[in-house]
């Protein structure tokens, strides 16, 4: 079953526009390495970090999905090792200790072992708890020989998990030697596994997009609105990744260094955003962000790119409607509560469902109409199918804003009272955006100053 591995990292390409994977000549070719990673789109995950290694790795999977008839036996032939959990069966927790040991004997022969310390896939950007697992491992490989292994820490950030052709951000983190850390502490094997497990959370975070305190999130979207991508990114796919992981660390900063004006600003924009919530306006409404010429011009232009583009749109919906209403019925059935699963159901029913499809259609035209238009419609219509779906959000957003634009003509006051409101808490936080990027900058110039020293 060794065509397994490429296939899927073919279809997970697929399905998300740009995996970028940063720093992976951190990841040796060879020799003993232990992956840990954040955890936040179930069995998506360890593809990515499949693709980020470019070499076979045996991962950690929760046991019950070993006992799913074929899907089991896919998982055992691309070398995953079943993790028993409390939450899944906690009689079946002491057979962990095997586990471990198993995933032990991997590294000591040279292998690749991948494990997520989370213990389970979650929508929040908030890491979870790290577990002790991944420790373990790594102190028992190196007392069984494996002298040379490397923790390798990665952050695995998305744009939109559940959303087709959106962007992937991978980021490959410093290696920790691991018998050498583990040399530091001696036979304190207690405080050895407590400092290794503290270790990989931190250099995990540093390379996720990662929230101390995750009641902020809903306060990511608004920074990222105050605070664009550089206008050079605009060329870069995962431009907006790495926008978002520079606005989490500044908000990671203030809350660490003074929390209590964090938390002003924290009140302060939930009573904005309930503020534009009585309106039935969000954060994004045009008609906050911009005014007169300016506003007029940019819901004209969308208008006409839609009326553009209705014919095509319109073409590809009907074509991919058959399929997309029985993947999105049957997906409502299997997947899990949550968007960790969306990207895998979809995947999983979507291309054999879809791939029908288009040899029902290819057939049918071929026989009715002509083979040359059947083949020149089939490879056509994938192209169109991704336009319709951007079309389709442009169109339900536009309209959302032009009855906004009309409904704020009358209350014009309040509108400008909330514009007010917005620019004021702008400000504010650009002032603390400078204030985070100068200590940095300090940063930086001392590290620079003690490695020229």
């Amino acid at each position: 079953m060794a065509w397994i591995r490429p296939v899927v990292r073919m279809v997970i390409g697929l399905y998300y526009s740009k995996v970028e994977v940063s720093n992976r000549e951190r990841i040796p070719s060879r020799g003993p390495i232990l992956l840990v990673a954040n955890h936040a789109n179930s069995l998506i995950d360890p593809v990515l970090i499949g693709i980020a290694t470019a070499r076979p790795v045996g991962f950690f999977a929760k046991a019950p999905l070993f006992e799913v008839p074929v899907f089991g036996q896919a998982l055992r032939a691309l070398g995953m090792l079943p993790a028993h959990r409390g939450m899944d069966d906690p009689s079946q927790v002491k057979r962990n200790v095997a586990t471990l040991a198993s995933g032990a004997r991997l590294l000591v022969r040279g292998a690749a072992v991948g494990i997520f310390p989370e213990g389970k896939s979650h929508d929040s950007l908030k890491l979870a708890l790290i577990r002790s697992g991944p420790a373990r491992i790594a102190m028992q490989a190196v007392r069984d020989g494996a002298r040379e292994l490397k923790v390798i820490p990665i952050g695995i950030n998305y744009e939109r998990k559940e959303r087709f052709r959106s962007a992937v951000w991978v980021r490959v983190g410093t290696p920790i030697e691991a018998a050498s850390f583990l040399a530091q502490y001696g036979s304190e094997e207690r405080q050895a596994l407590r400092a290794l497990t503290t270790e990989i959370e931190r250099r995990i975070k540093d390379v996720a997009i990662h929230l101390t305190e995750e009641n902020w999130e809903p306060f990511l979207g608004f920074l990222e609105i105050v605070f664009p991508p550089p206008a050079a990114g605009n060329s870069d796919p995962i431009a907006s990744l790495r926008h978002r992981k520079a606005v989490a660390d500044a908000i990671n900063h203030f809350l660490a260094r003074d929390k209590p004006r964090a938390e002003t600003v924290a009140a302060d924009l939930r009573q904005h955003f309930a503020g534009l919530a009585e309106f039935g306006l969000d954060m994004h409404a045009p008609v906050i962000r911009l005014r007169g010429t300016m506003l007029f011009a940019s819901l004209v232009g969308k208008v006409i790119l839609l009326a553009l583009g209705f014919i095509p749109a319109l073409l590809a919906t009907l074509h991919h409607l058959a399929p997309f209403l029985v993947v999105r019925g049957i997906g409502r059935r299997v997947q899990m509560p949550g968007r960790t699963t969306i990207s895998q159901v979809r995947l999983g029913l979507g291309l054999p469902i879809y791939a029908a499809w288009y040899g029902v259609v290819a057939w049918w035209m071929g026989r009715q109409i002509s083979p040359w238009l059947a083949t020149i419609w089939v490879l056509v219509m994938p192209w169109a199918g991704v336009f319709s779906l951007n079309y389709w959000r442009l169109a339900r957003d536009t309209s959302r804003a032009w009855r906004q634009e009309i409904r704020m003509l009358f209350r014009e006051g309040e509108l400008e009272k909330l514009r007010r409101t917005q620019i004021e808490l702008g400000e504010r936080l650009q002032s603390m955006a400078e204030e985070y990027q100068s200590t940095e900058r300090g940063k930086t110039a001392n590290v620079v100053k003690t490695l020229s020293g």
